[in-house]
């Protein structure tokens, strides 16, 4: 069964674009906390029956924990992120809350009893630092290799007490000689959120007709060996140097100088 895990949803951003005929995914699997983003969600799995939605996150135990600034880009479970170091939020239908209760599921047990080792896995997270917790319960299950691809969004450097988390999951692929995921830094290049994934999507071939898995990593190995060795220096540069001169209160004509700086370098995903 080809599956894709869109894990931190939101409001549906990236069902644009995987539900197209192209990708051919058996199933769609949403997990979003917040009750804030679900009835956007549900719009969609009203529409297409292959849509689940788990309303809970995943993480490396199980629990229910304070989501902070429910319901936008910036909701997560480490409290003290400054959301303008990350994308502008995308705005939601429903009133946002500073806080919500939710619950957490370990990511290891849930694809031990949701998913097989033979089924063609394609995950995406954005889940504002709890991709580190989730990372660390597949790696320590040997459930990381039975994944495609594996996109990492590595929102845990914006919490400046847990970024150090980041330098240890990259440290432990590279030891388990995983190669089979990349870098949202480096893949996520588009005018729009659906161009983004598009890219991502198309780089590894998984909008290829075919299903042989083995074929497909030996067709996309040096995609692969490519985008797993990123070291991700020069993203987490930047965000330090935002803290570094408080780029919150930096003027619009600046930040959008900056970003065209970006571009002429090479350095942005809009591109």
């Amino acid at each position: 069964m080809k599956i894709f895990l869109d894990i931190g949803a939101h409001i549906g951003e990236t069902l644009h674009e995987v539900t197209k005929e192209k990708y051919a995914f058996d199933k769609i699997v949403c997990f979003e906390p917040s009750s804030f983003c679900l009835n956007q969600l549900k719009k969609f799995s009203s529409e297409d029956d292959r849509i689940v939605i788990c309303e809970f996150g995943l993480s490396n135990r199980n629990q229910d924990v304070e989501l902070f600034l429910p319901g936008t880009e910036a909701g997560s479970i480490y409290k003290g992120g400054d959301p303008s170091l990350s994308s502008p939020d995308i705005e939601s239908e429903s009133p946002i809350k500073e806080r919500e209760i939710i619950k957490l599921r370990d990511a290891k047990e849930w694809f031990e009893k949701n998913t097989n080792a033979d089924d063609y896995i394609v995950v995406k997270t954005n889940c504002e630092g709890s991709e580190v917790d989730i990372l660390e319960s597949l790696i320590d299950g040997k459930i990381m290799k039975n994944i495609y691809s594996f996109l990492i969004t590595f929102d845990i450097r914006h919490y400046q007490e847990f970024q150090q988390r980041e330098i240890e999951i990259r440290k432990r692929l590279k030891k388990e000689k995983l190669i089979n995921h990349c870098f949202s830094d480096n893949v996520m290049i588009g005018t729009s959120h659906e161009k983004r994934i598009e890219n991502w999507l198309t780089l590894f071939g998984i909008d290829s007709p075919s299903k042989d898995i083995d074929l497909l990593r030996k067709l996309h190995q040096n995609e692969f060996l490519k985008y797993s060795s990123k070291s991700g220096f020069f993203p987490r540069w930047e965000i330090r140097l935002k803290r570094l001169f408080n780029y919150e209160y930096f003027p619009k004509w600046v930040k959008s100088a900056l970003r065209f700086l970006k571009r002429i370098l090479g350095l942005s995903r809009e591109r």
